[in-house]
């Protein structure tokens, strides 16, 4: 194949699309094992007004136990979908970052959310999220419907890294 007057084999024009790809995996590796250094002093303190930075580890995540209010506990059914949801928002109508399904739930159920349970791609497990659970019988997500019942940790949002977030089913809609 000729190019600009010059002779360009097929095989390095392949090869050609492929440096950057590479380079962004090289700098992300060197970052991930430690090549961040710069932003510490000797004693491993952070300089003094800088930021501390976020850091996602595969134990990041959010924990609780899901109960029933006695009120709702005969709504439920005999095997109900549990949903536990975390969002950046309040808003019902807004998407979570994370939809858990647990079918044929029992109660008290313990949970553990992390990055491995996300399910909007493009999603991080970061900041501080509105985390609730839900039994629908359709296994809908959303604004809640007639026959879901729902509730929401009282402290919402919790950052990433929180435990003991223990929410009590006591909404029927």
């Amino acid at each position: 194949m000729r190019k600009g007057g010059r002779h360009v084999s097929a095989e390095r024009s392949w090869h050609a699309g492929l440096w950057i790809p590479l380079l962004a995996l090289t700098l992300l590796g060197a970052h991930a094992c430690g090549g961040d250094k710069g932003a510490e002093n000797k004693s491993g303190e952070k300089k003094a007004g800088e930021a501390p930075a976020a850091v996602a580890t595969a134990d990041a995540g959010i924990s609780g136990t899901i109960t029933l209010a006695p009120s709702v506990r005969d709504k439920a059914g005999k095997s109900p979908l549990l949903m536990i949801l975390a969002s950046p928002s309040s808003d019902p109508n807004r998407p979570a970052i994370i939809v858990k399904r647990v079918p044929d739930a029992t109660f008290p159920y313990a949970y553990r959310l992390t990055a491995e349970d996300i399910t909007l791609v493009g999603s991080t497990l970061e900041g501080k999220l509105y985390v609730t659970a839900r039994i629908d019988p359709a296994g809908r997500v959303g604004a809640p419907k007639p026959g879901t019942l729902e509730g929401a940790f009282p402290g919402n949002p919790v950052p990433v890294g929180s435990s003991k977030v223990d929410i009590v089913i006591d909404k029927a809609y």
